[in-house]
């Protein structure tokens, strides 16, 4: 009932708590984390620390495009401006690493032309072009060639094995 009377800002912000963290971005970290045998902290999300960001204003939360003004103001004097200041990096898997390294024999064997052909969704030499390109360094296709690999397991796991 108290969201429904707050600023535009902070009823979004209830939303993302109650959907994306629980159920995506916290759901994620926990199983990746554990897969890792870490145990993963997360401090802002203190009960009494949550109750005491939502009731804070928006322009304390965010001035202009810089995100989490408040808290950036008072890590300013904890940690270096270029450090607390500096642009959003999500978290990005070394998917290029594993396309040369140890999922290089699961591209070769799934997506060979032969494969892609017998497939019949994308022409033979473009995607082998894309692979060869990817590999030589020439462009970085990395993303292009994981999404046919997932593509083409995905096929297979309920096209292909559900018949």
């Amino acid at each position: 009932a108290r969201v429904r009377h707050a600023a535009p800002l902070n009823r979004l912000l209830y939303v993302d708590l109650k959907t994306f963290l629980p159920c995506l971005n916290l759901a994620y970290t926990d199983k990746t984390s554990m897969a890792a045998n870490l145990e993963v902290r997360v401090p802002f999300l203190n009960v009494e620390l949550m109750e005491l960001a939502a009731r804070l204003p928006p322009r304390l939360k965010l001035r202009g495009l810089k995100r989490k003004y408040i808290l950036k103001r008072a890590a300013e004097k904890l940690l270096p401006h270029h450090v607390v200041w500096r642009k959003k990096a999500g978290f990005g898997a070394p998917i290029r690493a594993w396309l040369r390294g140890p999922l290089r024999p699961l591209v070769e064997e799934l997506l060979s032309s032969e494969q892609v052909a017998r497939r019949g969704l994308f022409r033979p030499e473009v995607v082998a072009r894309l692979i060869a390109d990817n590999l030589s360094g020439r462009e970085d296709y990395s993303l292009q060639v994981f999404q046919l690999l997932t593509l083409e397991l995905w096929q297979r796991t309920f096209i292909d094995d559900a018949s």
